[in-house]
Formats: C-alpha cells, sequence, structure tokens
C-alpha cells in the first residue's frame, strides 16, 4: 500500500494527541499551526526572562491512557508535580486533592513528547481546504502549500473549524451547535513578593475566577514574583472586545480587590483574550468525520486551567477514525496496528500504552 499522507491542522492537545496516535499506525502526519509555539491552550507566554501559563495552570491524570502519559513525560523531565496551597472563597487546602501536573519550563512543555514523531509547522496558519482529484491541498498565509495530503484532521476550536469545513460535508453542520465561551487572562509580575493568603485563589462568584502565583510552580524562571489571573466567562463576554491594557488594569484592581490586599505597582503588566477559552455546549461526539476528513477537540466542557479527561478524548477520537476505515482517494485509511504484547515502551516520544 502506498504511503498515506495526512494533514493535522492544530498543534493543541487534541492535534497532537490525534497526530500521535496516527503516527503510530505508520501515517505520514505534518501538524500545522497558527502559533509560533505548540500546545494551544496549554501555552506558555515567554517575554525575556519572563514566562506565564495563561492558559491551562495544571493537568490531572485520571484515565489509564493519560496516567501512562504523565508517567512517560514525567521521566522525560516536561512534567512535575505542583502542590500549591489553595484558597477557594473561605475555604482552604494545604495542598490539592488531587495529583496536579505542571509542564517545565512551562506548560506548552507537556506536549513535547507528542509532537517529536510527526513534522511540525508552527507559524503557519491555514484559512482554506482545496479538494481536487489528487487529494488536498492547504491554502496557508503563505499561500497554496505545495503537497498533497490523503486525508485531513481538524482540531482548532469549533467556529474555526466551521469556516474550513462548512464548504466539505453536511456532517460538519453540526460545528455550529458547538458554544464555546471566552476567558481574558491577565499576567502580572511584582518585584517584591506578595502574599494573598496561597498560591492559588479561586472564586466561585465576581469578576475573577482564579488567580495563581507561576512562581511557586517547579523550574519557572527566576526573578519578579509572577502571577497569572484569569476573569469570569460573564465578565470576559462583557469586555470581549476590550483593549488588552485596559484589560490588563481592570483585572488587577479586581485582583486586588477580591484578596484584599494593597498591591504595588506592577513590573509587567499584560492581558490575553482566549476568545474560544472551553466548551460550553460540547459536541457530544468524539469527533466528526466525513470521508477524507475527521474533526474534534470539543467534546468536553473543560475550563481552560484545567485538562484532564480532555486530554484523552482526542486520543480515543483518532483511534475510532482510521478504525473505520476512512476513504482517503481510493485508498483505505488502514486500522492502527496491534502491537505484540511485551515489555511497555518508555522512551519519551513514545508513550506507552
Amino acid at each position: 500500500m502506498d504511503e498515506v499522507r495526512v494533514a493535522v491542522i492544530g498543534a493543541g492537545v487534541a492535534g497532537l494527541t490525534c497526530a500521535r496516535v496516527l503516527a503510530r499506525a505508520d501515517v505520514r502526519v505534518t501538524v500545522f499551526e497558527r502559533a509560533r509555539g505548540l500546545g494551544g491552550r496549554l501555552g506558555t507566554r515567554r517575554l525575556r526572562n519572563l514566562a506565564f501559563d495563561h492558559g491551562a495552570q495544571f493537568v490531572t491524570a485520571r484515565s489509564r491512557p493519560f496516567i501512562k502519559y504523565v508517567e512517560v513525560a514525567t521521566r522525560a523531565g516536561v512534567l512535575m508535580p505542583w502542590r500549591p496551597r489553595i484558597l477557594e472563597d473561605d475555604r482552604s487546602w494545604d495542598a490539592p486533592i488531587e495529583e496536579w501536573h505542571v509542564g517545565v519550563p512551562g506548560m506548552s512543555a507537556a506536549l513535547r513528547p507528542m509532537s517529536r514523531a510527526v513534522e511540525l509547522q508552527t507559524g503557519v496558519g491555514v484559512h482554506e481546504l482545496l479538494q481536487s482529484q489528487r487529494g488536498w491541498e492547504l491554502q496557508t498565509d503563505s499561500g497554496r502549500q505545495n503537497r498533497i495530503f490523503d486525508a485531513l484532521a481538524v482540531a482548532v476550536p469549533a467556529p474555526q473549524a466551521l469556516t474550513l469545513l462548512g464548504p466539505h460535508g453536511r456532517a460538519f453542520r453540526h460545528l455550529a451547535d458547538v458554544r464555546m465561551a471566552p476567558c481574558w487572562a491577565a499576567m502580572m509580575t511584582f518585584d517584591e513578593p506578595i502574599d494573598v493568603g496561597a498560591e492559588v485563589r479561586r472564586w466561585t462568584q465576581g469578576p475573577l475566577t482564579w488567580a495563581a502565583c507561576d512562581s511557586s510552580k517547579p523550574q519557572r524562571p527566576a526573578g519578579p514574583q509572577a502571577w497569572v489571573v484569569h476573569a469570569s466567562v460573564p465578565w470576559s463576554r462583557d469586555h470581549l472586545e476590550a483593549d488588552g491594557p485596559e484589560v490588563a488594569r481592570l483585572l488587577l484592581h479586581a485582583f486586588a480587590t477580591a484578596t484584599g490586599v494593597h498591591l504595588p505597582a506592577p513590573a509587567h503588566l499584560q492581558a490575553h483574550r482566549w476568545r474560544h477559552a472551553f466548551v460550553e455546549q460540547p459536541l457530544g461526539l468524539p469527533c466528526l468525520v466525513d470521508e477524507e476528513i475527521a474533526a474534534g477537540g470539543w467534546s468536553d466542557g473543560r475550563r481552560p486551567r484545567h485538562y484532564a479527561e480532555a486530554v484523552t478524548a482526542p486520543r480515543a477520537a483518532s483511534r475510532s477514525c482510521p478504525g473505520a476505515a476512512v476513504a482517503c482517494g481510493r485508498r483505505r485509511w488502514p486500522a492502527p496496528r496491534k502491537r505484540p504484547r511485551g515489555p511497555a515502551r518508555s522512551s519519551a516520544g513514545s508513550p506507552r500504552r
């Protein structure tokens, strides 16, 4: 059988999980990511000697596949446990009830083992999917890609996926039913450390839902104390199109009010808008499949600060797509090979099953 080539659009958790499973089935995979780095909502913002986990704050492992991946990533030195003190409204904990894991030196590093077996093109936005008798071509920022793909997997936020996939099959009309919610994040540093009662603050009411001292995470840059603050969905919606610097100032004030602490002027203050932060109304299916296209990544409603079972859902989706023998032109997409029983593989680039 000729080599099967698949393009995966999106290098977040869903896209890289899908790409990794396909690569294990001997499919040649190329991943395209609009941002300069991988990770999606497991992103890390870097500025000179500063680093902020401005999206997902940690991961937890509950399902067997992801527990094994956490073990592999920990041995590879890209994941470490984080046990901060937590203060939520009037309740407090000395440490999380579950094991929290963070990427080192930033959250995006947690996905590095997934990306080592695939071709990764970052800083390349895909704007249109072009179908011909030879297969699929991609229209990107730099023009049409000079390569043909037999199949596509789209793992970007549902509204963006609908723009790409709407013209290519009735199955993708269901993307219009997925509702996603925004989240504004503020990143700030203080030359003198501040004490707000705990390394993690959470609120169930008001303009904020989360604040974390990123400097308390393992292997973070030395220097000013770094904090990340997440706004609530209603507040983020009300200020969705507001100016970034103004949002940063408002969230700094909200942080001081919510903690009851007089905060000094921050050495650095910046805001980032996650327009599609998490899923309010999920798809209800692991993925959508229509001949040569599979799309997924919106089957779970996890908030951007927390990934758990949401990480493994795309793995199940990518397995179900090849297993269904999706048509690839005149060929059939092969089901993943069953590996012989024996010692589990433990290399960083090969998560054990």
